[in-house]
């Protein structure tokens, strides 16, 4: 006997727009499935954990939906952030919890949806968008493209011994101040594209989700570094995790440094921990070179992750707020952005001390570009002399190289940020 068929719920009006704050539950739910997770909603009362509107206190309107006959089909989270970008700060959209029901996939919601989010991010000043996606190839048909990589390595504990501990470790525990915290990460991210900044988000709330782990209930722990002098220069926040018969690991969940003796004073930790974990495993930015820390290169395990999507919102603002190379200069780069008509165009960009000017223009392009590789280009992940080596079509130079080989230029990246 043939199953019924599923019920396909999207053929009939669709709207599309932004969540209120009880329909958060249904976003919930949708998450239940679609991530393999687990809740029990009826034993759950309002004002218990998991059952706010959304996590760390972010307001419902950060969600968006599909809705059929009031019901929510597929949904996403739209993250306001402040990033830093060649030494300013851009707003950027952080896109997570993407999801649809099964019986209303292949329908297209999800493109849907961003076909209202990225005018709107637009208009409303936002520069980026990042997220990290199930799949690079599905996101890269809403402009977006891989523009950060992490380097996860795994290190012996002992190797770190002959780094010898100095200055001051102190201990973080929930509601301690976090003002030394932050001082070390804005010093981190000062230089660091795709760096978020959390003093963005009101009432130190990104702080305190960062510090809210009891370290001796859940094995995650958080030091800060001191130098001789107090000046707080490193953090390290970590957790014990357990590799069965390889022993313990010491895994980071993140470690900042303000400057190369601010790194070297927070590792200063990990030969003392030595005796317990068996190896130091991070997910530690692609600038960093972990031979720096060891003798024995042979003895680290590393494999680079291409984790994380970008892509420009607002072409214009961001090759205004882009680096400038030394001198005076100027070029014409030509874009085409499929999903985000008002992106698509010719830009002249003028620059000189002090000063980049942006604006339309009819000259003939020196660069002509896709959006994905546009946003790798601006972002430095990618320098202009291996983008060109790229297999994917979307980018011809036809002119002024040298002008260009010294605007876009590699940089240091990392996504400080999981959403």
């Amino acid at each position: 006997m043939p199953l019924p068929p599923i019920p396909c719920y999207y053929r009939g009006m669709t709207e599309i727009r932004r969540l209120a704050a009880g329909e958060i539950p249904q976003l919930d739910r949708i998450h239940t499935v679609v991530y393999n997770q687990r809740r029990d909603f009826p034993r759950e009362k309002p004002g218990e954990d998991g059952a706010k509107d959304e996590p760390s206190g972010h307001p419902p309107h950060w969600a968006w939906g599909a809705f059929e006959k009031g019901r929510l089909l597929s949904c996403m989270r739209e993250i306001d952030f402040l990033m830093s970008f060649d030494g300013g700060h851009a707003r950027m959209s952080g896109i997570g919890g993407v999801g649809t029901l099964p019986e209303a996939r292949k329908g297209g919601l999800v493109r849907r949806i961003f076909e209202k989010l990225l005018p709107e991010a637009r208009e409303s000043g936002v520069v980026f968008s990042t997220l990290t996606p199930f799949s690079h190839d599905y996101y890269r048909m809403f402009g977006y493209e891989i523009a950060c990589a992490r380097n996860n390595v795994s290190i012996p504990a002992r190797d770190f011994l002959g780094i010898k501990p100095r200055g001051e470790f102190v201990q973080v525990f929930p509601g301690d101040d976090t003002g030394a915290l932050q001082e070390v990460h804005s010093a981190y991210i000062g230089g660091l594209n795709h760096g978020i900044r959390r003093d963005h988000w009101p009432d130190g709330r990104a702080w305190r989700e960062f510090t809210e782990n009891d370290p001796y209930a859940t094995g995650i722990f958080l030091y800060l570094w001191k130098d001789d002098d107090g000046k707080p220069r490193g953090y390290v926040k970590y957790k014990d995790e357990d590799n069965g018969g390889e022993g313990h690991a010491m895994s980071v969940v993140e470690l900042a440094f303000a400057d190369r003796e601010g790194l070297y004073g927070v590792l200063g930790i990990v030969g003392g921990l030595s005796a317990q974990f068996r190896s130091l495993k991070w997910p530690m930015p692609t600038f960093v070179d972990p031979c720096d820390f060891t003798g024995n290169a042979w003895e680290i395990d590393q494999s680079i992750s291409p984790r994380d999507m970008t892509r420009v919102v607002n072409v214009g603002a961001a090759l205004g707020m882009m680096r400038r190379p030394p001198g005076e200069g100027a070029y014409v780069v030509e874009v085409e952005d499929a999903n985000l008509a008002a992106n698509s165009g010719r830009y002249l960009v003028e620059f000189g001390p002090g000063e980049t000017r942006v604006s339309p223009t009819q000259k003939g392009a020196h660069l002509r570009c896709d959006i994905r590789a546009l946003s790798q280009l601006v972002t430095g992940y990618r320098a202009l002399e291996n983008a060109v080596l790229s297999r994917r079509s979307g980018l011809e130079v036809c002119g002024n190289l040298e002008t260009l080989s010294r605007v876009f230029t590699l940089r240091p990246q990392h996504v400080t940020e999981y959403f």
